[in-house]
C-alpha cells in the first residue's frame, strides 16, 4: 500500500515501534520524527541497517519536529502529508517514578497518573494543533495517556483517533490464563475487555469487565475476577521482579500501539482494546480501520455501564470527574498527596493551562527527586 506512516518521538517507546515497523511486510515509506536531530538521525539509520538483514528495505527518513512550534510543525505535516501517525512523545515517561526511593516512590505513586496528565497532554495537544492548521487529512495513535488525553483533546474538536496500551496490554494475561486452564491454544481465546489504566497500576482492586470465549464457547462464568486477578497479579510480579530502575523492556506495548498503526494503515476493520475512541475515556474493544475508531460494546453490556466501569478506575488513577469543556478534577487524595510530596497545588486542570502546569511539575518533580 502506498502512503507513509509518521512517528514523533523516537525515544525508547518510539524507537521500538520504529523498529518493528521497519521489518514489517507492505511498509513502503516512514518517517520518523524527533526534537533532538542527533539522536534521531541515528535512530532512524539504525532501524533501516537493522531490518535489512531481514530482507526489508522501507524508506526511512528522519524529520526534526519541535512540536512546541505549533507553525513549524504544521508545515512539516504539509510536505509529508502522512497516512497515519504515531505520536510516541511524553514530557515525562511512565517509568520515571520508579527511579525513585521505594518510600518516595510508594508514597507519591499513590496519587495516580492523572496528576501527572499535563506531562503527558501538552505535546499532544501541540500535535492536534498543528494537524488542523496543517489542513491534512491523518489518523492519529496517541501513546500518551490515551485513556484521558485522548477524551480532554476530543472536547476541544482535537481529538486523536485512538489510542493503545494500558489496560490492553493486561488481555494477553487473561488469555494465557484461561488458555492454561482450559489446556487450549492460546490463539483460540477470545477477549473482550472494559477497563481504565489503573488496571496497570491497581490490578488488585482496579475496576473491569470481560466477556471470554474459548474455542467459540463463551467461558465466562470459569474466570471469576478474583480468580484472574491472582493471576495476572503473578505474572505482574514476574514481570516487574524487584521493581523498575530505568527503562523497562518496552517491546509489548510498542506492538500494541503498533498493531493499532498497522489496523488503520493497512485498513482491516479488525477488532482491537485501544482507549479514547471518539471522546470515550478509558479502554474498549475497538473496530479500527481507515476510517477511524469505533468502541464496540459487547453483548451483555451497555455503554453506559462500560462508561461506569471506566469512571471508577479513573479514580484510582486521582480523577474525580472531566467535565464537557475537557477540563479534568482530581480527586483529593490525589491533590493532598502532591501537595504534601511536591507541593504540587491543582485541583482542576484545563487543556489551556497543560503547558504551564508542565513546567511546574517538571521544576517541582526534580526538587523533590533530589531529596534523601
Amino acid at each position: 500500500m502506498p502512503g507513509k506512516i509518521m512517528i514523533i518521538g523516537v525515544g525508547d517507546l518510539g524507537f521500538h515501534i520504529l523498529q518493528f515497523l521497519a521489518r514489517t511486510p507492505g511498509i513502503s515509506s516512514v518517517v520518523a520524527a524527533d526534537v533532538d536531530e542527533t539522536r534521531g538521525e541515528a535512530m532512524a539509520y539504525d532501524a533501516v541497517f537493522g531490518s535489512s538483514f531481514l530482507g526489508y528495505y522501507p524508506e526511512i527518513e528522519f524529520r526534526r519536529v519541535d512540536l512546541y512550534d505549533v507553525k513549524g510543525t504544521s508545515e512539516a505535516l504539509k510536505e509529508v502529508k502522512p497516512d497515519v501517525i504515531c505520536n510516541a512523545t511524553t514530557l515525562q515517561s511512565w517509568w520515571v517514578l520508579h527511579t525513585l526511593p521505594e518510600k518516595m516512590y510508594k508514597r507519591i505513586s499513590q496519587a495516580g497518573l492523572g496528576p501527572w496528565v499535563p506531562m503527558h497532554l501538552t505535546l499532544t495537544h501541540k500535535l492536534m494543533q498543528a494537524i488542523k492548521r496543517a489542513g491534512i487529512e491523518t489518523s492519529v495513535v496517541n501513546c500518551s495517556f490515551p485513556d484521558v488525553v485522548n477524551p480532554m483533546l476530543h472536547r476541544k474538536g482535537l481529538s486523536p483517533t485512538i489510542g493503545g496500551g494500558n489496560f490492553a496490554l493486561r488481555v494477553p494475561w487473561v488469555r494465557e490464563v484461561v488458555a492454561d486452564e482450559m489446556k487450549v491454544p492460546l490463539r483460540s481465546v477470545q477477549v473482550f475487555m472494559v477497563a481504565f489504566h489503573s488496571l496497570t497500576t491497581h490490578l488488585e482492586k482496579a475496576p473491569f469487565w470481560v466477556k471470554i470465549v474459548a474455542d467459540d464457547k463463551d467461558v465466562t462464568d470459569r474466570f471469576p475476577h478474583r480468580k484472574l486477578r491472582e493471576r495476572m497479579m503473578k505474572f505482574q510480579r514476574a514481570r516487574t521482579g524487584a521493581g523498575w530502575r530505568g527503562p523497562p523492556p518496552q517491546q509489548q506495548t510498542a506492538s500494541c500501539f503498533l498493531r493499532n498503526v498497522l489496523a488503520i494503515y493497512f485498513d482491516t476493520g479488525e477488532l482491537v482494546h485501544a482507549t479514547g475512541p471518539k471522546g470515550l475515556w478509558g479502554g474498549y474493544p475497538v473496530r479500527l480501520s481507515a476510517g477511524g475508531a469505533e468502541a464496540v460494546v459487547p453483548e451483555g453490556l451497555t455503554l453506559e455501564e462500560a462508561l461506569e466501569v471506566n469512571r471508577q478506575g479513573a479514580k484510582l488513577d486521582g480523577i474525580e470527574e472531566m467535565r464537557d469543556d475537557g477540563s479534568i478534577v482530581l480527586t483529593e487524595e490525589a491533590v493532598k498527596i502532591m501537595r504534601e510530596t511536591l507541593g504540587y497545588e491543582c485541583e482542576r486542570l484545563t487543556v489551556e493551562e497543560s503547558e504551564e502546569r508542565s513546567k511546574e511539575l517538571d521544576r517541582l518533580y526534580r526538587r523533590f527527586s533530589k531529596q534523601k
